[in-house]
């Protein structure tokens, strides 16, 4: 994440482009505050701008009179607008920082009814049915950027787990009898259904979000987080129909 997260710059900037259908060509500052873009400009009132609004941003310099180069950043809007933001370097940094803020990872487990809570049976079994989604959420704490994160909680990884970690279950549940074992291994898969489905759905945002371009980026991104979130989801649908199956008699 850039150095520059925890300060504010305000950097002047000339704004270009069309928004609702109304041309802009103006000087302004442009800052980050929190999530929002603030843009102030003497003709108008100051315009603030969620990132989450923002479908990608793209930075590029350009050679200009004199020696001196110029910093281009564009902003699609989820509109499908485009504003062409010049400055000098400062503004690549904060762009930077706009771009750490608008991917920073979010909470993905408030709302889960069975992870840590007595309905979901606490215990060994618990907690080794959610540690490779947890271990996964872990690994990409304080990453912004997008395609380090979908490297780290990698589709086919977490499909892998799963089906170890049911295999390990079954064999804790019945030690000495095979059969039960590929019996209550067959029950959890059958169980396990919909997040294995879940998975391989966060597989194809991951390669959506990959292939994106800059216009998108923060679009794919976010389509890729919500897919993610329904991976937690599923996963505790998931044991709190699995938990039956391996409690002892």
């Amino acid at each position: 994440m850039s150095d520059l997260a925890t300060t504010t710059q305000h950097v002047p900037v000339r704004i270009h482009g069309i928004v609702r259908g109304h041309e802009l060509d103006t000087p302004a500052v442009f800052s980050l505050e929190d999530d929002t873009v603030v843009l102030v400009w003497s003709a108008a009132t100051p315009w603030r701008l969620s990132l989450a609004s923002i479908d990608g941003i793209a930075v590029m310099t350009t050679s200009a009179s004199k020696g001196k180069s110029v910093t281009h950043m564009a902003l699609y809007l989820d509109g499908g607008d485009v504003l062409d933001v010049s400055g000098d370097e400062s503004l690549r940094q904060i762009a930077m920082l706009a771009n750490d803020r608008a991917c920073a990872m979010p909470e993905l487990t408030r709302g889960l009814r069975t992870l840590g809570s007595l309905r979901g049976s606490p215990g060994a079994a618990h907690d080794a049915w959610f540690a490779p989604f947890m271990a996964a959420r872990r690994s990409a704490e304080g990453v912004s950027d997008p395609l380090r994160q979908v490297e780290l909680i990698d589709a086919t990884r977490l499909a892998r787990s799963l089906a170890l970690m049911i295999a390990e279950l079954a064999a804790i549940r019945a030690p000495t009898d095979t059969p039960m074992q590929r019996a209550i291994e067959a029950v959890l898969e059958e169980e396990a259904e919909p997040l294995s489905a879940a998975i391989a759905r966060l597989g194809i945002a991951a390669d959506a979000l990959r292939g994106s371009a800059p216009d998108s980026r923060l679009l794919d991104w976010r389509r890729w987080v919500e897919t993610l979130r329904q991976v937690f989801v599923a996963a505790d649908d998931a044991w709190e129909r699995c938990a039956p199956v391996l409690k002892r008699d």
